[in-house]
C-alpha cells in the first residue's frame, strides 16, 4: 500500500489499477515477441530436389536465398500454402528460347510454358497461313529454337510498257521476199496492280489483278510481198481476186501470189518436138513453152495455165512459139513425150496473162 497525504490528513488508497496496467503491458510484449519469433515451414522445389526449411521470412525469394539455393534472374519463384499450413515454394528454372521470325532472331526466357504462350509474349500474331516448326501446344525446353515462317500479303502498282503488235499485210503486187514498214510501232503504257505474297518479308510471288491503260500502243504495219517469180507445179490456186477491168491476183495455197492483167479461156492442144529444137522465138523448146497467136497473146508473155476445174495444171509458161493452126484464143502446150500429148488431148484451159 502507498501512503497519500492531503489537506493535513492521511488517506490510504489501493494501487490495483496500476498493477493491472503493468501486468497487461507485460502480456502484450510477450505475445508480440512470441509472434515475431514464430517460424513457418517451407518446402522448396527447385525441379530436381525438395528442401524443407523453417523461416520467419514471408518473402519466398528471401526464404530461398537463406536456404542457400542459387537462383538466377531468369528463374521464376512461385509459392502456394498447403492445407496443413506449410508453404510450397516452386523454382522454375529459366529456359533459353530463341524464335526466328521475319529475318530476325528473338531471345527470351521461358518457364515450362507452351509455344503459343511464348509467341504471344513476344507479340507475334500468327496469320492463317503462317507455319511454326514446333507444335503450338507443346512445352518449351532449354535451348529450344522455334522457326516461324510468316506469310504476308499486299498490293503494289507499277507502270509498265504495253508492247506494240505487228500487223502483216500481204501485198500481191510486191515481189515475194520484200517487206515495207508502212507504219512504225510504238509501245504504250499501263498501270498494273499486283497482289504480292511475302515469305518472311521477302517477295516470293506476284500476280496481276488489274490493269489500266494509260497510253494505247500503236501497231506496226508491215506489208510483205507475195508475188512469186514462179509457182511450183504442185501448188494450187486457193483464191482468184478479179477486178472489174479483168486484172486480178491469184493466191495459192502456199501463200504465194501472181498478179495478172487479163484472163483468156482458150482451146488448148499439145505438141512435142525433138530435144534441142528451137521455137519461133529462138528458145530451145522445153516444158513451159507455149505456141500462141501473137495478135492475142504477145510473144514473151508470162502465163499461168490450168483447166477451169483445176484437175490439170500446166502451170507457169511463156508465149515462145507460134503455129499455123494457132489462131485466136488457141494455145499449143509443149510436152516432152508424145504419150503426154495424147493424154492431154484437146481441152479448154484458163490462161492467165501475168503482169
Amino acid at each position: 500500500m502507498f501512503k497519500h497525504v492531503t489537506a493535513g490528513r492521511k488517506t490510504m488508497r489501493p494501487v490495483r489499477r496500476t498493477v493491472a496496467f503493468v501486468s497487461m503491458m507485460v502480456l502484450t510484449v510477450g505475445a508480440a515477441s512470441a509472434i515475431a519469433s514464430a517460424k513457418a515451414v517451407y518446402i522448396i522445389d527447385d525441379g530436381t530436389t525438395r528442401t524443407t526449411v523453417e523461416s520467419s521470412d514471408y518473402a519466398p525469394s528471401s526464404v530461398v536465398k537463406k536456404a542457400g539455393i542459387e537462383v538466377a534472374s531468369s528463374d521464376q519463384i512461385t509459392s502456394d500454402r498447403n492445407e496443413d499450413g506449410t508453404v510450397e515454394i516452386k523454382i522454375t528454372r529459366g529456359q533459353n528460347v530463341s524464335v526466328n521470325y521475319m529475318g530476325a532472331t528473338l531471345h527470351t526466357y521461358a518457364h515450362d510454358e507452351t509455344i503459343a504462350s511464348v509467341l504471344d509474349r513476344l507479340n507475334i500474331d500468327l496469320g492463317e497461313n503462317d507455319e511454326v516448326s514446333v507444335d503450338l501446344s507443346s512445352y518449351t525446353e532449354d535451348g529450344m529454337s522455334i522457326n516461324v515462317t510468316a506469310y504476308t500479303y499486299g498490293t503494289e502498282e507499277a507502270v509498265e510498257p504495253i508492247t506494240y503488235s505487228t500487223e502483216r499485210v500481204a501485198n500481191g503486187s510486191m515481189t515475194k521476199g520484200k517487206e515495207v514498214t508502212k507504219q512504225a510501232g510504238k509501245n504504250g503504257t499501263a498501270r498494273v496492280t499486283y497482289a504480292v505474297t511475302y515469305k518472311d518479308g521477302v517477295e516470293i510471288d506476284r500476280e496481276p489483278v488489274s490493269s489500266e491503260v494509260i497510253t494505247a500502243p500503236t501497231a506496226e504495219i508491215v506489208e510483205y510481198g507475195t508475188k512469186a517469180a514462179s509457182i511450183s507445179s504442185s501448188d494450187r490456186i486457193a483464191s482468184d481476186a478479179r477486178n472489174a477491168d479483168g486484172s486480178g491476183v491469184l493466191t495459192f495455197k502456199s501463200g504465194s501470189t501472181l498478179t495478172y492483167s487479163r484472163v483468156i479461156s482458150a482451146n488448148a492442144t499439145a505438141y512435142t518436138a525433138p530435144a534441142g529444137a528451137h521455137t519461133a522465138s529462138g528458145r530451145v523448146v522445153s516444158v513451159g513453152c507455149v505456141a500462141v497467136d501473137p495478135k492475142v497473146i504477145p510473144m514473151g508473155s508470162k502465163l499461168y495455165i490450168t483447166t477451169p476445174n483445176g484437175s490439170i495444171v500446166y502451170g507457169m509458161a511463156v508465149a515462145a512459139d507460134t503455129g499455123g493452126a494457132i489462131k485466136g484464143n488457141k494455145v499449143d502446150l509443149f510436152f516432152n513425150t508424145y504419150n503426154e500429148c495424147i493424154q492431154f488431148g484437146r481441152r479448154t484451159c484458163t490462161v492467165y496473162v501475168l503482169n
